[in-house]
């Protein structure tokens, strides 16, 4: 049976982290369905962990600088992240493009890293800690082409006619998709999977650039790029299989 206060302490602290804002005493109230006076109780006992942090002037509540320190510990045992960086410094380097790395989480993608390159920085790049649909992304794609046909079916809108798409990338190895999929695309994402060395999916690498950008560059030595970057890190982790550079690229 979950714990009710453990379980309205997170809804807060996920409400605070998808906002940045503080929240008044009244909306914790309303957001957790407790009363003024065990939401003031909830608070006070996240706040005193660092978990919230309350300013004194407004006497409104934020989320706290405890949450950064747990996620900086995960991710620096996650190594996928930890060997990665090397291989997405280098990506960035070599495309001039915003490079990223994703987990599969919850039935989304999660950007666990996020790397500019020199003088480039775009807004709409996947950013560290955000979440991608797997059916409308490029980490996301890859993914879904390295799964069984039974189980990506489960991440796939009933609305989303894409099996084609996916097929293609499960034949290529590569995920390219023009963002936003309906209307005039302003961005492009292209990625490739990333395998552990028992040869399971543990990460999708990408890169992206603007549409503008995109339409004067060579597909092919842009996907080429991505996909070595990714082989690279498959191989750092263990995965033999990696040392086959793919060639004969075409999107």
């Amino acid at each position: 049976m979950p714990n009710a206060t453990l379980e309205k302490g997170l809804i807060v602290l996920e409400a605070m982290a998808r906002e940045a804002r503080e929240f008044s005493l009244t909306e914790i109230s309303e957001l957790t369905g407790l009363t003024s006076s065990n939401a003031h109780k909830l608070l006070s006992t996240l706040s005193s962990q660092g978990y919230v942090l309350k300013n004194p002037a407004t006497r409104g509540y934020q989320i706290g600088l405890r949450t950064l320190e747990l996620s900086a510990s995960i991710l620096d045992r996650m190594e996928v992240r930890r060997v990665g960086l090397t291989y997405l410094h280098e990506l960035a380097d070599r495309t001039k493009s915003p490079t990223y790395l994703g987990i599969l989480h919850q039935g989304q993608v999660l950007t666990v890293e996020t790397v500019y390159p020199a003088g480039v920085y775009s807004s709409t790049s996947p950013g560290f800690g955000s979440t991608l649909p797997l059916h409308d992304s490029a980490m996301g794609w890859a993914m879904l082409a390295a799964m069984p046909v039974g189980e990506r079916v489960k991440y796939i809108p009933k609305n989303e006619d894409i099996e084609a798409s996916i097929k293609k990338v499960e034949r290529m190895g590569v995920a390219m998709i023009q963002r936003p999929r309906k209307g005039p695309p302003v961005t492009v994402g292209v990625a490739a999977v990333v395998r552990n060395y028992r040869g399971e999916v543990i990460a999708s690498l990408g890169a992206s650039t603007s549409k503008g950008d995109w339409d004067h560059r060579d597909p092919k030595v842009f996907a080429d790029e991505v996909v070595k970057a990714a082989s690279g890190l498959s191989f750092a982790l263990g995965y033999a299989a990696s040392r086959l550079v793919l060639e004969g690229l075409s999107i």
